[in-house]
């Protein structure tokens, strides 16, 4: 019984060593922002780039999806305003100045014409 007992607690030290040097590397959160990266540099970068990702048209109303956010006109993202939602195009106000984003050429074009 004593062998057993003498492998059992070198098994576990073993693995308490392994746990103690693996450990640093598992507490790494990766949700949290590379090191040498400030958290506050963030919502300027969000603010700074918007992307526009769709146009929705529905009866009477037209919205727009950037970055993420469905939006209308008069909506506000980031330090911007939504000024217009046109086909393929938004235009914002941001800073008193006007800038338009427009969504990306479709990969596939439709063969339907339209009015």
């Amino acid at each position: 019984m004593r062998g057993g007992w003498v492998f059992k607690s070198a098994v576990n030290t073993i693995c308490l060593a392994a746990l103690c040097f693996t450990a640093p590397v598992l507490a790494l959160d990766p949700t949290q922002p590379p090191t040498g990266r400030l958290a506050a540099d963030a919502p300027a970068e969000a603010a700074a780039s918007l992307h526009l990702q769709a146009i929705l048209r529905g009866p009477g109303r037209a919205s727009a999806v950037i970055n993420g956010n469905i939006l209308r006109v008069g909506d506000r993202v980031g330090d911007a305003r939504i000024l217009a939602v046109h086909r393929h195009a938004v235009v914002i106000d941001r800073e008193g100045q006007q800038q338009e984003l427009h969504l990306s050429t479709p990969i596939i074009q439709t063969s339907r014409t339209q009015p």
